[in-house]
């Protein structure tokens, strides 16, 4: 019987570290993606597996952080799939140190699409899919939640450059975390403390793009980035525990 809840385990290079030597908000988020792609490879329902030109995008996550692992640490990424209607699926992880202490967690939403149409897959009919799920594994964080508009205190842009881009072509969903940090206060961002992020995937951007940025600048502040044409692309929010 093949099991639902499966680790994954990384080393932190330094590369992945900020001036702190510690790992950044957007290296765990790439850990967290990375961890779910390969899996879902491994389990048989990767990109083109449930389908021809099949893809799978990621609509919101919800991740919660303990600490933040210094570089050179080993760390072990758990996931499971707990949620799968005909729309979208809930993946959930679990991040662990080498003393075996939890010091992150996350639930992240996704849909898969025809790359060719842009439509949703009905996952309810992809049987092998349906058979990974174990609503049984309670997950530690709650789920994504939906933002709205942030009032408007301050406004930046940023241009969608090469690094930016993904393999589809578009920006890389963690590069949205990225552009809302690069505008805030350096000791807001080297403080060591917890926080909840939450961020809402909504329309993709291109090379290129000159985005704007809002923000209500609050103590927890949300964000919204916009498309060229003024579309709300994403918007997330930071909650300092």
């Amino acid at each position: 019987m093949m099991e639902k809840k499966r680790t994954y385990t990384y080393r932190i290079e330094p590369y992945q570290a900020d001036l702190t030597q510690r790992l950044t908000l957007m290296g765990l988020g790439d850990y967290l993606l990375t961890t779910a792609s390969t899996d879902a490879m491994l389990q048989g329902y990767g990109n083109d597996m449930l389908a021809p030109n099949c893809g799978w995008v990621i609509l919101r996550m919800g991740m919660e952080v303990v600490r933040l692992p210094k570089q050179l640490e080993r760390i072990t990424v758990a996931t499971w799939v707990s949620d799968v209607n005909r729309l979208a699926t809930t993946r959930n992880f679990e991040v662990y140190d080498e003393q075996g202490l939890l010091i992150a967690h996350a639930s992240t939403i996704w849909a898969a699409i025809d790359l060719s149409t842009r439509r949703t897959l009905n996952l309810t009919d992809y049987p092998l899919y349906c058979a990974a799920v174990d609503s049984d594994l309670v997950p530690q964080t709650t789920p994504p939640v939906r933002l709205s508009t942030p009032e408007e205190r301050a406004r930046y842009t940023h241009q969608v450059l090469y690094s930016y881009i993904d393999g589809n072509g578009h920006t890389y969903s963690i590069n949205y975390l990225r552009m809302a940090l690069d505008s805030m206060p350096l000791e807001a961002l080297t403080a060591e403390r917890g926080v909840r992020v939450d961020i809402n995937y909504m329309h993709e951007t291109y090379h290129g793009e000159r985005l704007t940025i809002i923000t209500d600048e609050a103590p927890n502040p949300t964000y919204e980035i916009r498309s060229e044409q003024g579309t709300p692309a994403c918007r997330l929010r930071l909650e300092w525990r």
